[in-house]
């Protein structure tokens, strides 16, 4: 029944093929995350291959290598999966190499529809199809074409659903938010979504090496880790991003990760195993135990932090789903380490 898993050895030698996202795992607001360069450094001594997914359709696989690559971190365009490339192979799947495609969004969004063999117009009565993507220069004209050429028949690719952006401001009106605006002009949302959780971006990651073994790295639950799970992949959720520890223990099934990481170096790390004892009240992880009592979870024993809220998860997410826990409530401390970190 565990949900959580345990690597004997580095997490990275279990797969073949690491999915990373990228704001919130490999850098946050565009500052590196500290242990990023070295653990990107030392997957393929690991046997493990990057791939930079991003539901980012602004910019091209060549500028995000390049930006990675100014932040020390090893990168190839080649390694970078964006959603506008996702948009451009979902549209050519619908209406072929030759087909007209409305571009509103960047660029790089325009730039990926053409190289796909598509051609860009800017006439929405002349499109079969709409690539939808974010910028910042998106104008209410924009928005009156995509609902004119989807109306009149065109197939619509949106890059993500993400409500927000986040921004040194505080989070922003994102790419679901320019999809809603034209969804209720429409009555109708896009017909294709490219990015995470969407399956799309999944697929299309897992094409660059079929057959490969491969887990999602990911700070967001509803996105990276929603995603992984739809897709039959395993993932690593870390706390460099939007959750912590504490709101994990309240995750609901579909958001559960397999594996638990401080930071992407998690996967240049052993994971412990879980142990249950026969009753199912009761795990050990490391040195810590994490037992339930009645309507709650008590923390005892000391060691690895990270092994303590493995423990708290895997007990609190099994309790909710087997006898109606509220993972809400508060976990209590039993003893000084408990109740330094628990504090």
């Amino acid at each position: 029944m565990t949900r959580l898993k345990g690597a004997a050895e580095a997490l990275a030698r279990a797969y073949d093929l690491a999915l990373l996202d990228l704001d919130g795992v490999v850098y946050l607001l565009h500052e590196p995350i500290p242990e990023a360069a070295a653990t990107l450094a030392a997957l393929p001594g690991l046997d493990c291959e990057p791939v930079f997914v991003t539901n980012n359709a602004s910019r091209s696989p060549e500028t995000v290598a390049e930006s990675l690559r100014g932040m020390d971190i090893p990168a190839q365009a080649d390694q970078v999966l964006t959603s506008a490339q996702v948009v451009a192979s979902g549209i050519l799947e619908r209406i072929g190499k030759g087909g007209k495609v409305l571009v509103t969004g960047s660029d790089a969004l325009r730039a990926a529809v053409a190289e796909a063999g598509l051609v860009p117009v800017d006439d929405p009565k002349a499109a079969g199809a709409v690539a939808f993507g974010y910028t910042p220069q998106t104008t209410w004209r924009s928005l009156a074409d995509t609902t004119i050429a989807v109306r009149g028949g065109a197939y619509w690719a949106a890059a993500n659903l993400d409500a927000t952006l986040p921004t040194p401001d505080g989070p922003l009106p994102g790419m679901g938010a320019l999809v809603g605006a034209v969804s209720v002009a429409l009555g109708h949302g896009p017909h294709f979504v490219a990015g995470k959780p969407e399956q799309p971006i999944y697929r299309l990651a897992m094409a660059r090496k079929p057959g490969a073994r491969a887990i999602m790295v990911g700070d967001r639950p509803d996105s990276d880790i929603a995603g992984a799970n739809r897709a039959g992949l395993d993932s690593l959720l870390v706390f460099t991003g939007v959750v912590s520890p504490r709101s994990a223990l309240r995750l609901p099934p579909e958001e559960r990760p397999t594996h638990l990481g401080w930071s992407l170096a998690a996967l240049t790390e052993p994971h412990p195993e879980l142990d249950w004892n026969d009753a199912v009240d009761r795990i050990e992880c490391g040195g810590w135990t994490a037992a339930l009592d009645g309507a709650e979870i008590r923390l005892s024993g000391s060691g690895d932090e990270l092994d303590a809220w493995r423990a708290l998860c895997e007990l609190s997410w099994a309790a909710a789903d087997m006898t109606g826990y509220d993972p809400a409530r508060a976990p209590v401390a039993v003893g000084e380490a408990a109740e330094k970190l628990l504090a």
